[in-house]
């Protein structure tokens, strides 16, 4: 039975990976099964098509455009319905699917870290000036684990870098990471390099990305991105 379990899970985060990227997609899908009280190695096919059709698709069109994130689910049940037969999808069924996601906030992800209670609130910045990316940068050093932040221009041309501990050239990092911008319709973005998570998101004409080490809590940090508005 284990095994069989641990098959659905596996099918599904690695069919979501190229969606999102595989850190997104661990983190997501971990989040989503928790909601429901499930857990990657005790969940079945018919609960994972519950979790697609809900809480899944919910968070994904937080980082997707609505309608792609439907689709590209839709087509992930799909795959699951095709290996278990008595799993059907549930994107059959309109009250089924989340219509109103809402944000991406606290409350989508399970926190470890006894100082951080609070819903992140909606944050704008002037990223064009000096102080405003001063500003950023300073909010999210307070983060515990990230190692470093740079703010740059949507075609990559770094404006402000701050390295707190153990980064080396940032610049490389958005370099190794813009072109994932490039090729998929990202709003908000993990990518695992290693040692270090490099989390982006873009912010009007700008590009905010941070750099964390291993200890990092990421739903935390990808929540405060998804808050960080340009200032008028």
């Amino acid at each position: 039975m284990t095994n069989a379990t641990n098959a659905v899970y596996s099918l599904i985060v690695r069919a979501l990976s190229g969606i999102v990227s595989e850190r997104a997609a661990e983190t997501m899908l971990r989040a989503a099964l928790g909601e429901q009280g499930l857990t990657p190695e005790g969940v079945n096919a018919q609960d994972m098509q519950r979790v697609l059709s809900g809480p899944l698709l919910a968070r994904v069109s937080n980082v997707l455009p609505p309608a792609r994130a439907r689709s590209e689910l839709r087509g992930l049940a799909a795959r699951l319905q095709a290996q278990y037969p008595k799993a059907p999808t549930l994107f059959l069924e309109p009250a089924a699917a989340w219509e109103d996601p809402g944000d991406l906030s606290a409350d989508d992800f399970e926190f470890d870290d006894p100082e951080y209670t609070s819903v992140p609130t909606e944050r704008r910045y002037a990223l064009g000036s000096p102080d405003g990316q001063q500003a950023l940068i300073q909010d999210l050093g307070r983060i515990q684990g990230v190692q470093g932040i740079l703010v740059c221009r949507a075609n990559g041309e770094v404006l402000r870098e701050k390295a707190l501990s153990g980064v080396g050239n940032l610049g490389s990092v958005i370099a190794a990471t813009a072109m994932l911008f490039q090729k998929r319709a990202l709003t908000l973005m993990s990518a695992d390099m290693g040692q270090q998570t490099v989390c982006m998101r873009p912010v009007g004409s700008y590009c905010v990305a941070v750099v964390a080490g291993p200890g990092v809590n990421i739903g935390r940090l990808l929540s405060e991105l998804q808050q960080i508005r340009e200032a008028a």
